[in-house]
Protein backbone atom coordinates (compact mmCIF):
# COMPACT_ATOMS: atom_id res chain seq x y z
CA UNK A 1 0.00 0.00 0.00
CA UNK A 2 1.15 3.49 -0.83
CA UNK A 3 1.62 5.92 2.06
CA UNK A 4 3.01 9.44 2.50
CA UNK A 5 6.42 8.15 3.57
CA UNK A 6 6.86 6.09 0.39
CA UNK A 7 5.65 8.98 -1.81
CA UNK A 8 8.02 11.36 0.00
CA UNK A 9 10.91 8.97 -0.60
CA UNK A 10 10.05 8.65 -4.30
CA UNK A 11 9.64 12.41 -4.71
CA UNK A 12 12.92 13.13 -2.89
CA UNK A 13 14.71 10.84 -5.32
CA UNK A 14 13.05 12.64 -8.24
CA UNK A 15 14.00 16.00 -6.72
CA UNK A 16 17.66 15.01 -6.37
CA UNK A 17 17.79 13.71 -9.93
CA UNK A 18 16.02 16.74 -11.39
CA UNK A 19 18.00 19.32 -9.43
CA UNK A 20 21.21 17.46 -10.24
CA UNK A 21 20.41 17.51 -13.96
CA UNK A 22 20.64 13.73 -13.99
CA UNK A 23 18.05 12.60 -16.52
CA UNK A 24 19.23 8.98 -16.39
CA UNK A 25 18.68 8.88 -12.63
CA UNK A 26 15.19 10.34 -13.08
CA UNK A 27 14.34 7.81 -15.79
CA UNK A 28 15.27 4.93 -13.46
CA UNK A 29 12.35 5.97 -11.27
CA UNK A 30 10.07 5.19 -14.20
CA UNK A 31 11.58 1.83 -15.19
CA UNK A 32 8.32 0.08 -14.32
CA UNK A 33 6.01 2.83 -15.53
CA UNK A 34 3.79 1.51 -18.31
CA UNK A 35 1.90 4.75 -18.93
CA UNK A 36 3.81 8.03 -18.75
CA UNK A 37 1.68 11.05 -19.63
CA UNK A 38 3.90 14.04 -20.31
CA UNK A 39 0.96 15.28 -22.37
CA UNK A 40 -2.59 14.14 -21.61
CA UNK A 41 -3.45 12.35 -24.85
CA UNK A 42 -0.28 10.57 -25.92
CA UNK A 43 1.36 8.44 -23.25
CA UNK A 44 4.92 7.27 -23.41
CA UNK A 45 5.00 3.52 -22.97
CA UNK A 46 8.70 2.69 -23.26
CA UNK A 47 11.82 3.80 -21.42
CA UNK A 48 13.00 5.41 -24.67
CA UNK A 49 9.83 7.55 -24.73
CA UNK A 50 10.34 8.57 -21.12
CA UNK A 51 14.07 9.26 -21.65
CA UNK A 52 13.31 11.64 -24.49
CA UNK A 53 11.30 13.84 -22.11
CA UNK A 54 14.10 13.98 -19.54
CA UNK A 55 16.88 14.94 -21.99
CA UNK A 56 15.80 18.58 -21.71
CA UNK A 57 17.18 18.98 -18.18
CA UNK A 58 20.75 18.57 -19.45
CA UNK A 59 20.79 22.20 -20.63
CA UNK A 60 19.29 23.68 -17.46
CA UNK A 61 21.07 25.42 -14.58
CA UNK A 62 20.05 26.42 -11.05
CA UNK A 63 17.24 23.88 -10.99
CA UNK A 64 14.98 24.01 -7.94
CA UNK A 65 12.05 21.65 -7.37
CA UNK A 66 9.67 22.08 -4.46
CA UNK A 67 6.66 19.90 -3.83
CA UNK A 68 3.78 19.23 -1.48
CA UNK A 69 1.96 15.94 -1.26
CA UNK A 70 -1.70 16.89 -1.56
CA UNK A 71 -3.29 13.48 -1.08
CA UNK A 72 -2.59 9.77 -0.97
CA UNK A 73 -5.55 7.48 -1.61
CA UNK A 74 -4.96 3.77 -2.07
CA UNK A 75 -2.18 3.43 -4.64
CA UNK A 76 -2.54 6.97 -6.02
CA UNK A 77 -0.79 10.14 -4.87
CA UNK A 78 -1.43 13.72 -5.94
CA UNK A 79 1.57 16.06 -5.67
CA UNK A 80 1.68 19.80 -6.28
CA UNK A 81 5.10 20.89 -7.54
CA UNK A 82 6.94 24.02 -8.62
CA UNK A 83 10.13 24.07 -10.64
CA UNK A 84 12.46 26.95 -11.38
CA UNK A 85 15.48 26.81 -13.65
CA UNK A 86 17.70 28.88 -15.91
CA UNK A 87 18.34 28.19 -19.55
CA UNK A 88 21.81 29.55 -20.36
CA UNK A 89 21.27 28.82 -24.04
CA UNK A 90 18.27 31.17 -24.09
CA UNK A 91 19.52 33.54 -21.33
CA UNK A 92 16.15 33.05 -19.70
CA UNK A 93 14.69 31.87 -16.38
CA UNK A 94 11.60 29.69 -16.09
CA UNK A 95 9.00 28.99 -13.42
CA UNK A 96 6.66 26.01 -13.79
CA UNK A 97 3.76 25.04 -11.55
CA UNK A 98 2.08 21.68 -11.83
CA UNK A 99 0.43 18.57 -10.49
CA UNK A 100 1.62 14.97 -10.62
CA UNK A 101 -0.79 12.09 -10.33
CA UNK A 102 1.31 9.06 -9.43
CA UNK A 103 -0.01 5.52 -9.27
CA UNK A 104 2.25 3.02 -7.53
CA UNK A 105 2.42 -0.76 -7.66
CA UNK A 106 2.60 -2.98 -4.57
CA UNK A 107 6.40 -2.70 -4.50
CA UNK A 108 6.40 1.12 -4.49
CA UNK A 109 7.29 1.64 -8.16
CA UNK A 110 5.39 4.20 -10.21
CA UNK A 111 3.23 2.31 -12.72
CA UNK A 112 1.37 5.31 -14.11
CA UNK A 113 2.57 8.91 -14.25
CA UNK A 114 0.45 11.88 -15.25
CA UNK A 115 1.32 15.54 -15.07
CA UNK A 116 -0.28 18.86 -15.83
CA UNK A 117 1.77 22.03 -15.68
CA UNK A 118 1.80 25.69 -16.56
CA UNK A 119 4.68 28.06 -17.23
CA UNK A 120 4.81 31.57 -15.87
CA UNK A 121 5.14 34.28 -18.44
Amino acid sequence: MTDRASVTSWMNELKEAWEGGDGDRAVRLFSRTSRYYERPFSPGTTLEDISSYWKDIAGQDNIELDYTIVAVEGSVACVHWQNRFDSPEESKSYHLDGIFQLEFDDEGFCREFRQWWFMEG
